[in-house]
């Protein structure tokens, strides 16, 4: 029993001990640490001086480095014009042509493949990878000098019973409140995006795993029975390593298969599902609609590369686009479907963490899916959730607000095996 005694007792110190080294890490050393670990941040508050000195730093960094991508990416285009200009001289030539002007042909053609492939990569290393990199520290650094101001202001409301006065408090009603009237007028305009989507080839093929299938389906309408949405839910699982979800209005909900293998708990895969519902209970892809929905969408389609949402390669044009298309489906959907703008954005937080926390799941399952794909430096698969109309910054103390005021309980779900095991089928799928 001494025993026992002694080895909690020693438990009990080194945990004590642990906090308090955390709290006494300089700035910098706290930007190693996860979200969620900055979610309890509550007493210390680091000078504002210091804050100010930290995130300038970054932000000059930050420049210097998209600077430096920028210089790369004009010299790869000046290469590009030179092997332009090399085709034109072969093309000068009369003919027929020699077997030595057909090879440099080929080996020409060789070259432009290669060098517009590695511009469309810098050019998106400029415009997203590195400014969703920078994204991720900066608004820790909004974390450390922002939240513990604002805890402290949400636990007063708490103790002051004015918890339920803010938007959306009334968390006890979920399923019973109205967040926006008419989500069945929704329906045919999903419906007809999905359509337009896979006859246009668009979409990546479903995933045809009955095992998995029915685990997501199961899942989305777990969460979705615990929401606002008042129409059916159906959830599309497609094959395609990018991480990406997408709401489409009507209840309609396309998954990747990426999104899946970059959760590292099923109370992730919850909240990304949860947002995404959330989307939809609140009519945000329709309610500001000024016009169709479906041409907003599908008009600028055809300017973007082929290889939208698609898994197939047929050949050499739609492998060098396959990037534009996953950054197109994003632009797409946040100007036609999403209708991504602050306040949408900031709603769908919110609700999407509320119908995690009524589902009985890990309400911190989002913060810590941006923990799981920061961590693994997939920046590039993922930036659709760093990089936002709002700061990631701004969002995370809202988000971190919503998780504390609401109603703290016992135990939450956090992982499965049910999850586990579809997790290692889809990995196994994806390597055959």
């Amino acid at each position: 029993m001494r025993c026992f005694y002694a080895v909690t007792l020693a438990i009990l110190l080194s945990a004590q001990g642990r906090a308090q080294d955390t709290h006494n890490l300089t700035l910098r050393e706290q930007l190693a640490r996860p979200y969620v670990g900055l979610l309890e941040l509550a007493a210390r508050e680091y000078p504002r001086h210091e804050v100010r000195s930290l995130r300038a730093s970054v932000e000059q960094n930050k420049e210097r480095e998209i600077e430096n991508c920028r210089k790369q990416q004009a010299s790869l285009k000046q290469q590009l014009r030179s092997t332009h200009a090399g085709l034109k001289t072969l093309n000068a030539l009369p003919r027929p042509a020699t077997r030595t002007a057909a090879d440099a042909r080929a080996n020409l053609h060789t070259q432009i493949a290669v060098v517009e492939r590695s511009l469309q990569n810098k050019e998106r290393e400029c415009e997203s990878t590195i400014p969703a990199t920078f994204a991720v520290t900066l608004s820790k650094i909004d974390l450390l000098d922002r939240w513990p101001r604002q805890r402290e202001r949400v636990q007063d409301a708490i103790e002051q019973g004015r918890d339920r006065q803010r938007k959306f408090g009334d968390v006890e009603d979920i399923g019973y409140r109205r967040i926006a009237d008419d989500q069945k007028k929704d329906i045919p305009t999903g419906e007809q995006a999905i359509r337009q989507m896979a006859a246009s080839g668009l979409m990546a093929p479903e995933n045809q795993d009955p095992v998995v299938r029915g685990y997501i389906q199961d899942l989305g309408a777990t969460v979705a029975r615990h929401s606002d949405l008042k129409v059916p839910l159906h959830v599309m699982l497609v094959n395609d390593p990018a991480i990406n979800a997408v709401a489409f209005p009507g209840g309609f909900l396309l998954l990747t298969s990426g999104s899946v293998l970059a959760c590292e708990t099923e109370a992730e895969l919850a909240g990304i599902i949860a947002q995404e519902i959330a989307r939809m209970a609140a009519r945000h892809g329709t309610r500001a609609s000024k016009r169709s929905i479906i041409a907003k969408m599908f008009v600028p389609a055809a300017q973007i590369a082929t290889g939208l949402f698609t898994g197939g390669v047929a050949n050499a044009g739609a492998y060098y686009g396959m990037d534009y298309g996953f950054q197109g489906l994003s632009i797409l959907t946040d100007r036609a479907v999403t209708n991504s703008n602050k306040k949408a954005q900031k709603e769908a937080d919110q609700l999407g963490i509320q119908y995690a926390w009524n589902t009985g799941f890990d309400p911190r399952g989002f913060i810590t899916f941006l923990d799981s794909i920061a961590k693994k430096k997939e920046y590039w698969h993922g930036e659709r959730f760093i990089l936002a109309k709002s700061s990631l910054g701004e969002r995370l103390v809202d988000a971190f607000s919503e998780i504390l005021y609401l109603p703290q309980r016992e135990s939450y779900a956090d992982d499965s095996p049910e999850f586990r095991r579809v997790r290692a089928r889809l990995q196994a799928l994806q390597s055959e």
